[in-house]
């Protein structure tokens, strides 16, 4: 479901950006850097067994919890990511 893989994207941000991002709402601005991007798709990767490839990718996707949820469920092509 939709609201697990925003407990999980939260808990995978807050590792890679050394914060705690489990209050975010899914609406908050994110605001990460180049390299916590490429960090958060790496392991958005593992976590989902998902493949992201450039053509996928916009700055939008990393705006917000909400962003990065919805883009990973359209890579599964599933309500259960």
């Amino acid at each position: 479901m939709i609201e697990n893989s925003v407990s999980i994207i939260k808990k995978a941000v807050s590792e890679i950006v050394g914060r705690d991002v489990s209050g975010f709402l899914e609406t908050d601005p994110l605001e990460l850097d180049s390299i916590h991007r490429i960090t958060l798709i790496v392991e958005l990767e593992n976590i989902f067994d998902v493949i992201i490839s450039d053509e996928n990718l916009v700055p939008e996707v990393f705006d917000t919890i909400g962003s990065l949820a919805t883009f990973v469920k359209g890579l599964s092509g599933s309500d259960e990511v």
